[in-house]
């Protein structure tokens, strides 16, 4: 199908972005008809009717689409190149009992991709040691010294989960002292593979599977999958004489695609939403303890995912507890998973805190270099000093705040910096960190298009940021302008507790499937409440005529263009205002309530 083309028709808002009206895969009097047959057999809101349409979603598809299974998704895993080599490997391992080593990565899909393995190959009688390296001792990816000692520990064959495709040197020494190792990732590879008895990435060059889009937990899923197959074929069954339950795992699967914003199309859909299945059902002790810390008492979402459980785990390995989150993920104690979810919360809290301050120096750098120069299309900030373990979280809050590529880098006494990046729409910053890299620029880098890390000396940062420059100015012409996509229009008096229901019916939302955000035109804005601790959030009531006014809520607006213009203007008079929707149940009710992004002036 073509590809869905836009149409703008807010040219610049009260905050100064554009936004635009969804196109179809459709032409639009099909979509039209498509939307219409949705919203009559399936008694659906016309706005979410024409959501799904534009999505190429139809009646016929719909059954599947709203509940999709596995065994209809779930992809062979021989598709993927050297995956038969992989699933033999480990087959062969199982069958000789040998212990088995695993080196991770220290965030959500890592920790996630290490557990997955950790869980099943001990059933069948394989010890399993896991490392996952040190963020600020030892750094991103396997290093010989690391990978020596899971052999020393017994480990005859090594899996690499979430990484390894760019650490040619330390699996060439692995290789040189006779290690036994397998690569499991899914990050950008280059023309060249690393040294290893197998390298499993769909991202790899020549591998057409067309998987690309899955998180490494993902990968291991899969490879599980081929696994479990062949033990069959071979009669291979753990010590207990029962298969495990790969399902059981979908939690695990979820929590990681959701929190490496992996598009959620193909097998990735079936996987959040089955995860989130099993997450409600609290087998996972560790994952249980963690929900109990978090406070959560209702239904999990994938907003549950990202932003209650993942920040969590996150931790560990932001503050210098890596191993935390695999060691929670496989705890079959409650007592244990306990005090390791009361730690990674604990851990969380002095996360907010190093990242705050973090986000405030780099936030100044940043104005202060847009005021020289208010074309950059992309931000390099460095500094000694920053907390190597925020300057990812802080990338994406100065991304958000400038609306441009962020690229923030702690550098330490010796020159050495280290950085994380993200990105907007358009510029592929995994492809540029991988290209500075090989101009020599950077001592790593890698990762994928919307969000990257990299290794530089501090002598090469200038020559660095020219690059970075030089390569987004082929893709913008000027700094990229704040946009925002919207759906369909919307009545006060056509919101209900209903439709909230048939959001999450549609659901899971992330990338590539993106939450739909409706706009109320002939609004205006009522009752204002400036809220929260500094005053930053903002309640108001949206009256469109249509039905009694409907409660609505900006989150952190004060500073931002758009808080600006309201703080001065309160009642700028009729307005269109878009954001998306939540159920509001609070004290029990089954309200709606619209989490306002935008505002622009009634044309």
């Amino acid at each position: 199908m073509d590809t869905p083309k836009t149409k703008q028709f807010i040219q610049a808002s009260l905050s100064g972005a554009v936004w635009y009206l969804q196109g179809s895969v459709y032409s639009m009097p099909e979509t039209q008809r498509r939307a219409e047959g949705l919203a009559a057999a399936r008694a659906m809101p016309a706005a979410l009717a024409w959501y799904l349409a534009c999505n190429g979603i139809d009646g016929e598809g719909m059954d599947g689409f709203l509940s999709p299974r596995l065994r209809d998704s779930l992809p062979d895993p021989h598709i993927m190149q050297d995956a038969k080599k992989a699933i033999d490997l480990i087959c062969n391992a199982i069958e000789a009992k040998q212990p088995v080593g695993i080196f991770g990565d220290y965030d959500v899909d890592g920790a996630c991709a290490a557990a997955v393995f950790r869980a099943v190959l001990p059933r069948f009688g394989c010890p399993v040691y896991c490392h996952i390296p040190d963020r600020f001792s030892e750094g991103y990816g396997p290093n010989i010294t690391a990978l020596q000692g899971l052999k020393a520990q017994g480990a005859e064959l090594i899996l690499t989960v979430d990484c390894g495709i760019t650490a040619h040197q330390p699996l060439q020494a692995a290789a040189d002292a006779e290690m036994k190792i397998l690569v499991i990732d899914h990050h950008k590879a280059g023309p060249v593979l690393p040294r290893a008895e197998a390298v499993v990435n769909p991202n790899r060059l020549d591998d057409d599977s067309g998987l690309g889009h899955l998180c490494a937990a993902g990968v291991c899923f899969l490879i599980l999958a081929g696994v479990m197959r062949e033990c069959r074929q071979r009669g291979l069954v753990p010590t207990d004489g029962v298969m495990p339950d790969l399902l059981s795992l979908l939690d695990m699967v979820a929590l990681a695609t959701i929190c490496d914003i992996v598009p959620l199309k193909g097998v990735n859909r079936a996987f959040v939403k089955q995860g989130l299945k099993v997450l409600a059902q609290r087998q996972n002790t560790g994952l249980r303890a963690l929900m109990d810390v978090a406070r959560l008492d209702q239904m999990p979402t994938t907003h549950t995912l990202g932003f209650l459980l993942g920040p969590r785990i996150n931790a560990g390995g932001r503050l210098g507890r890596s191993d935390l989150g695999v060691q929670l993920l496989t705890s079959y104690d409650d007592g244990v998973a306990e005090s390791l979810a009361l730690e990674l919360d604990e851990l969380n809290m002095e996360r907010r805190i190093t990242e705050k301050q973090v986000e405030l120096q780099a936030e100044e750098m940043a104005l202060q270099k847009l005021a020289k120069n208010p074309e950059l299309t992309v931000l390099v900030l460095a500094a000694e000093g920053w907390h190597e373990g925020v300057i990812g979280i802080v990338a994406g809050r100065i991304k958000d705040r400038f609306n441009r590529p962020a690229l923030v880098i702690a550098l330490d006494k010796h020159g050495l910096g280290k950085g994380s990046g993200r990105s907007v729409r358009g510029f592929s910053l995994g492809d540029a960190i991988m290209a500075a890299r090989q101009r020599g620029l950077l001592e790593t880098g890698g990762g994928h298009d919307m969000a990257a890390g990299l290794g530089v000396r501090a002598e090469k940062l200038s020559e660095f940021e020219e690059f970075i420059l030089a390569r987004a100015g082929d893709v913008f012409a000027g700094p990229p302008q704040k946009s925002y996509l919207a759906c369909h229009s919307v009545s006060v008096a056509g919101l209900d507790y209903d439709f909230t229901q048939w959001l999450e019916k549609i659901g899971p939302f992330g990338s590539g499937f993106a939450e739909p955000r409706f706009y109320i035109t002939h609004c205006q804005l009522k009752n204002h409440h400036w809220m929260g601790s500094e005053k930053q959030h903002l309640s108001v009531s949206l009256d469109d005529g249509t039905a009694a006014p409907l409660r609505a809520v900006a989150f952190n607006l004060a500073g931002t263009p758009l808080g600006k213009v309201l703080q001065d203007t309160p009642d700028p008079g009729l307005v269109m205002v878009l954001g998306t929707l939540r159920p509001d149940s609070f004290r029990g009710g089954k309200n709606i309530q619209f989490m306002i992004e935008d505002i622009a002036l009634h044309p």
